[in-house]
This record gives structure tokens, sequence and C-alpha cells, in this order.
């Protein structure tokens, strides 16, 4: 028998689903809805920059000044970081503040308009993991209602027994409220082979959820096993914590992710949402 973990925490976009496909019509409404807003100039840079967000990996998602996320790492954000540079380059919104309340509408908006594309195994890895001994979670920066609404179209058997905590903002670097000394322990950056920039595990409201989480479970990072996608997002604080973490890596997923999470103690990378079944074989 292979790790026994306590609890198991997945993320959902892009690890439940094939966020390419889902996406293809949001980033076309998205895309439509800013044309409309500010003309032409828009539709004329958007290939264009949206190819070069795509090649660096030292180009990021800025939130309040700091990169904490790959532009590329999905399409949801490499819409926003697409729009936000032609924004910005073409002087059409200039206020801080006005941008990021922009952006932020736009992603609520056309997330709506985002299919619902399951990975091929999601319904039996789900089964199967719901027949185990810990409890589990998915965490999500969507919206708890809409995770739940897309699972229930999955029909996995024993979902009653899956909790969804949405709206976990794993994108804020920020202080935890109230903090503790295992928050207080990590590194406010750490730098990582390949990349330039650095990273910042201190995500104070992501922590505060898997905090809930550990309370719950009377459990802590040591008997935790966290699943998602991007590394920066879901992985690098509970990894910093000493949680077990798995990657599920796409073809767009950034060399410095994969190498990051073979350093952790534990860690992998997988393809399939059902290699983190051989965790626990």
């Amino acid at each position: 028998m292979g790790l026994q973990p306590r609890c198991i925490v997945l993320d959902f976009d892009g690890t439940f689903t094939d966020v390419e496909q889902e996406a293809v019509p949001y980033v076309t409404a998205y895309r439509a809805d800013l044309i409309r807003r500010y003309g032409d100039v828009v539709g004329a840079r958007w290939d264009a920059v949206w190819e070069a967000v795509g090649r660096d990996p030292d180009r990021g998602w800025n939130v309040g000044g700091l990169v904490v996320a790959p532009a590329a790492s999905d399409p949801y954000i490499r819409s926003t970081v697409t729009a936000e540079t032609i924004l910005l380059e073409e002087g059409l919104e200039p206020d801080a503040e006005a941008r990021r309340e922009l952006l932020g509408a736009l992603y609520r908006t056309h997330y709506r308009a985002a299919g619902v594309v399951f990975r091929p195994d999601a319904r039996a890895t789900l089964e199967r993991l719901l027949q185990g001994p810990w409890r589990l979670f998915v965490v999500s920066n969507s919206e708890t209602d809409a995770v739940r609404e897309k699972l229930q179209r999955l029909g996995a058997e024993g979902l009653e027994r899956l909790t969804v905590l949405g709206g976990a903002r794993k994108y804020v670097v920020t202080p935890a409220e109230p903090s503790d000394a295992r928050f207080e322990a990590l590194p406010e950056r750490l730098t990582v082979e390949g990349l330039r920039r650095p990273l910042y595990p201190r995500r104070g409201h992501y922590y505060g959820v898997l905090r809930s989480i550990w309370r719950e479970t009377d459990s802590g990072p040591e008997q935790t096993l966290v699943c998602g996608d991007i590394y920066e997002l879901d992985l690098l604080l509970p990894g910093s914590l000493g949680a077990q973490v798995h990657l599920l890596a796409r073809p767009t997923t950034p060399a410095f992710e994969r190498r990051a999470v073979e350093a952790l103690h534990g860690g992998r990378v997988g393809d399939r949402l059902r290699s983190l079944l051989e965790w626990l074989d």
C-alpha cells in the first residue's frame, strides 16, 4: 500500500477538466467583449500578444505588484495577461484599480461561457478517491456553487462525501489572518532552477482555507496530499509547508514547475488524473 494521507485536496479547473478545450468559448467571448469596449485595436493585437505571453515563464500574472503564476498557466490567466498587456501598451485603461476591477469582472462574466470538458479519467478517479479512508476536498479559486454544479454533471457515485471550497484566492500574496507560527516560518520568497523571478509562497487566504481543513480533520500538512495543475497557485504553499504534492502537467506546463515539484520530498508529476492513484495503491 502506498501513501495513506488523512486528507486529499484537489484543485478543480485544469485538474478535473481539460482546461485548454473547455476555455475555448471563454477566450472567444472575453476577446469579443474587449473589442466591443475598446475597439479594433484589441483585435489587431490580440493574437501576437497572446503568443508572446506564452513564450516566457518569467513573464507572469501580476497581482498586487507581484508575479504569482506564469502568464500562460491556463487560458483564463493567459486571457487576463493578454488583455492587461494590450490595455497598458495602448493606454486604454491607465488606472490600475479600474483595470483590476475590469479584468475581474470579465473573468466572472465569461467564466459562465466556458464549456465543461472533463478529463477522460475524471469520473473513475474521483470515484476511487471517494472510496478511500481519507477526507476529500476540492479547493478552487472559482465560486463554490459553480464548481459544485460542474461536479454534479460528472455524475460520480458518492459525491456527497466530497467537500467543495471555492473562492480560495490562491493568487493573492498576503499575510494570514490570523497568522500562526507555521505560516510565519514560510520564507517570503523562493528561487527555483530555470526561473529568473522569485516565487512567493505566503498566500494567506489560501492558507486560511487549508488551515480550516486541517482543523476539521485534526491533521496537518504532513498528513495531506495536494493535487493541482499550476505549481505556484496550487502546490507552492502546501509543498513549502511539508504536504505531499502532485502536479498534473500539460504540454504547456513550464519545465521549472516539473523540476520544482520533483525536487520536493515525495513530489510527483503526472499527465493524467489517475496518476494520482499511484500514490495510494
